[in-house]
């Protein structure tokens, strides 16, 4: 099944600096496949075979030029080039699967995408646990970023005749505010409190899984004046102080402080001719407060962080700086950058706007596959499909207790909808009190994808 002329006639693309320095990160891991991202979609009952998910596939993958480039990494600048002997067919792999999710995925981290193609990969997983079956949709981030990748997977598994998405931008660009923009640049403090960081990294990795209806957000939402993002992160520094509850405590070494977290931000250009290929995300640092012991308190200090206004501003001062950015300075700010002791987890908002599904099953269930950065512990990653939340925790395999994230990601979520039923987030200590966000908070969902 050849690729269309479309492929052909598409010129090659220079590798931006963000493309390079994933390469750089990808290349400090044991294994290449740690810089790859993106979802495992499951569907209930018996899976097609190769055949129908080839005749599936293959149109859909003749809307997107961009998955017909290989990287070219000869004499010269790196580039993105047309693959003259592009065939969806070698883009398609499959797996047995196993009798439970958790199984499917620990097979799914350790696959390979080879370099003499494309770097992206579709995987039929025949048995996903419980009678599912699952099809995995894989790019390094060097090819794709997380924006880029969820567009990807609407074109491949969305309805027919969905519209081609165009440039995956937070918004166009503005002028730069540099005096409000510049602090946002210090290097985060050095992290040593928190337990996670004691023990050197296995470098291969687990996940768990937590999966929330909407609802549930949105009533908590209305309650507390908070976006589902910005809850999401609150849950989260929740979740993070019972992991390890004694070092939050009055006499703990986390007393008071915080854990800082890598945000993606898109800032891909409006008139990006590929806006699916390369990376094209920077990141914003969040604090997540784990040791305020007030989950107002702390709901508000994530409003102030997420706020839609402070991460336009990250945006556009980011674009401005990568467009000009030397590829050698880029490679001393990336040390810093993927420093686990300065900034020792990642987070990923992640929004599927078009509804999955394959020959007229929709999905049953969506899940992030992020990257793991060198060193880090963890990234929590969360997708909203349909009406579901689907909440991704991949940790490194040396840490203890890290089965526990989801049990008290969803404890979390009870316990807020307890005191918000309580009037515990009204009070000026809520979020659009004094201590609040203010009406820009409420914008919010600028949150990109790493």
């Amino acid at each position: 099944m050849r690729s269309s002329d479309p492929f052909r006639s598409s010129a090659a693309v220079p590798l931006g600096v963000l493309d390079r320095l994933s390469l750089d990160v990808a290349a400090l891991h044991a294994t290449d496949s740690a810089l790859h991202l993106g979802g495992l979609i499951v569907f209930e009952g018996e899976p097609p075979s190769r055949a129908r998910v080839l005749d599936h596939l293959g149109p859909r993958v003749g809307l997107v030029p961009e998955l017909a480039h290989r990287l070219a990494d000869g004499a010269g600048r790196p580039r993105w080039e047309p693959d003259p002997g592009f065939d969806p067919d070698r883009h398609l792999y499959e797996l047995p699967g196993g009798a439970d999710l958790l199984t499917v995925v620990t097979e799914l981290l350790r696959q390979p995408l080879p370099r003499d193609r494309p770097l992206w990969g579709t995987w039929l997983v025949r048995r996903a646990g419980g009678g599912r079956w699952g099809l995995c949709y894989r790019a390094h981030h060097a090819f794709q970023d997380g924006a880029a990748a969820v567009a990807t997977l609407e074109r491949l598994l969305g309805p027919e005749g969905a519209p081609r998405p165009g440039a995956l931008t937070f918004r166009p660009p503005r002028p730069v505010r540099w005096a409000a923009v510049l602090p946002e640049f210090r290097p985060p403090r050095r992290v040593t409190w928190w337990p996670a960081l004691d023990i050197p990294p296995a470098r291969s990795y687990a996940a768990a899984f937590a999966d929330v209806d909407t609802a549930r957000l949105h009533a908590l939402g209305r309650l507390t004046g908070a976006t589902v993002p910005q809850l999401c992160l609150a849950l989260t520094a929740a979740t993070l102080r019972a992991w390890h509850p004694d070092d939050w405590g009055p006499d703990g070494p986390g007393h008071g402080r915080g854990l800082r977290a890598n945000l993606g931000i898109g800032v891909r250009d409006p008139g990006d001719p590929r806006p699916l290929l390369g990376n094209r995300v920077a990141v914003a640092g969040v604090d997540l407060p784990c040791g305020e012991p007030d989950p107002a308190r702390r709901l508000a200090r994530i409003g102030r962080a997420l706020d839609h206004a402070r991460l336009a501003r990250l945006a556009d001062a980011h674009r401005v700086v990568l467009r000009g950015l030397p590829y050698r300075i880029g490679r001393l700010a990336l040390a810093r950058g993927v420093d686990a002791r300065y900034t020792p987890l990642s987070v990923a908002d992640l929004r599927i706007r078009q509804p999955l599904g394959f020959a007229g099953t929709p999905a049953a269930g969506v899940y992030a596959l992020p990257v793991m950065v060198p060193g880090q512990p963890l990234f929590v990653a969360w997708v909203t499909h349909r009406r579901r939340l689907h909440i991704t925790f991949l940790t490194d395999r040396a840490l203890a207790g890290a089965e526990r994230l989801p049990v008290a990601w969803e404890s979390a979520l009870a316990e807020h909808e307890r005191l918000a039923a309580e009037g515990a987030f009204a009070g000026p200590c809520g979020l659009f009190g004094q201590a609040g966000g203010g009406a820009s908070a409420r914008a919010g969902g600028g949150a990109g994808a790493s």
